[in-house]
């Protein structure tokens, strides 16, 4: 590819996220040769007004300010709007790793939801990820690598420069007489990235000098089979009886084991969280089916749990398994929401449903159940607890579901209802409220 033939190029890699007029295009700009030709590229494709330059911080390296300020400059010779950053890294080994989580998170809080996110990945980029990946043992999605458009998060993800190799991106700089950064990190064997890009991809082009496209392009053909197999995940998530939430256990163990994990990755796919081992996925079969039909086990990992509760397989986020603790003095009436603990209680319209309160004029206490609770329901007072156990609400629910107080009477409760003596009354102030979780 020539340099004149990439504006045509990025406007048809870009064509969905330009479509909506109020997107923004947010860059991922390091200031090092593949940003900074992106860069270029997009303002000499008549984008630069809808570009916003990110530079990331990680203040790592003594020369990090220097580069903020090299990336500054180059923003603003080609009147780009122009952001930084500055993270620092969790504890913990794996200084790529979380240098990789921090960098995006960081960007990420510069995305909207009709923004999109360019990340200046190149072909040699996408051959070190699927040879990172296979040494890894991953399966068909991992060996995928990068794709060059998906969303996360809510949030579009565009790698316009994935088909380009390195040697072209060199070339378009050359012509373009641009000026970058060399992050010296990169030359440092001891990553493994580095290490495939100087020691096993040279190699590998001696023998077979295409051998960075025909990785590229096995990527490419694992992300359709990788497509295809989300599919059957999806297929079989319906047949399950399931959700985003649980499935039928007995349906799925008439599952083959091939398309019992294919569901369960589908599954895990579709909620955001990451995957746990192989083996963690085995202990479903040895620890959850296996035990007595009275226990609620579960198989944990960081990102969250599968729990079975009444025959019916459950996928926890670690968040859903946290304890509602927070305690707070409300008055929907003067404000019209509160947050406890992820969990969002707002004042909404009484054509939406949720509980409805009768107002009489003092604030509500909200906090979580401690046991022993009772509302006065049909003229009987009853125990939360075992309304809520009743109505085949989980254990780990319940702990999320916040109850509302006027003093020390309990006058409505999440999941169960409002008590008879707080129910609205013709002609006095009531609210309605809504509830949602978002660890859920």
């Amino acid at each position: 590819m020539k340099a004149d033939d990439l504006r045509a190029y990025l406007l048809a890699q870009l064509a969905t996220p330009l479509a909506n007029a109020q997107c923004r295009l947010v860059l991922g700009f390091s200031g090092g040769l593949d940003s900074s030709v992106l860069l270029e590229a997009l303002c000499r494709a008549g984008l630069a007004e809808r570009v916003l330059a990110v530079h990331v911080h990680h203040g790592i390296h003594a020369d990090a300010q220097q580069w903020l300020e090299h990336c500054r400059q180059q923003a603003e010779q080609r009147g780009v709007a122009f952001a930084s950053e500055h993270v620092n890294l969790a504890a913990g080994g794996n200084v790529e790793a979380r240098a990789r989580q921090a960098r995006r998170a960081a960007l990420f809080s510069h995305v909207g939801p009709e923004d999109a996110l360019l990340l200046a990945h190149h072909r040699q980029d996408q051959a070190e990820t699927v040879l990172l990946m296979l040494l890894r043992a991953a399966g068909v999605r991992g060996l995928a690598a990068m794709a060059q458009q998906k969303h996360q998060q809510g949030r579009q993800i565009c790698r316009p420069l994935l088909d380009c190799s390195r040697q072209q991106l060199e070339q378009f700089a050359a012509d373009w007489q641009l000026q970058w950064v060399e992050d010296p990190s990169n030359e440092q064997l001891h990553h493994d990235r580095n290490f495939v890009r100087h020691q096993i991809l040279p190699l590998l082009a001696q023998r077979w000098p295409q051998a960075q496209q025909s990785i590229s392009t096995s990527a490419a053909v694992l992300a359709e089979q990788a497509d295809l197999l989300d599919e059957l995940a999806a297929t079989d998530l319906q047949a399950c009886d399931g959700d985003l939430q649980s499935l039928s256990l007995p349906r799925w163990s008439e599952l083959s084991a091939p398309r019992q994990r294919n569901l369960l990755y589908g599954w895990l796919r579709q909620r955001g969280l990451r995957a746990p081992s192989a083996q963690t996925l085995a202990r479903i079969d040895t620890e959850l089916l296996a035990a007595a039909a009275d226990r609620q086990p579960e198989v944990a990992w960081p990102e969250g749990a599968f729990v079975r509760y009444r025959q019916r397989l459950w996928l926890l986020s670690a968040a859903a398994r946290v304890p509602l603790q927070q305690m707070a003095s409300w008055h929907p009436a003067s404000q019209p929401e509160l947050q406890l603990d992820g969990v969002l209680i707002r004042r909404a319209d009484a054509s939406a449903g949720g509980l409805a309160i009768r107002d009489d004029g003092r604030p509500l206490t909200v906090r979580a159940a401690l046991g022993g609770e009772r509302i006065l329901l049909r003229d009987q007072h009853q125990q939360v607890s075992e309304l809520w156990r009743a109505a085949g609400i989980p254990a780990w629910r319940r702990r999320r579901l916040p109850l509302f107080f006027s003093g020390d009477e309990l006058v409505a409760a999440a999941a169960i209802g409002t008590a008879d003596n707080w129910l609205p009354v013709p002609g006095e102030a009531f609210f309605h409220l809504l509830i949602e979780d978002s660890a859920l």
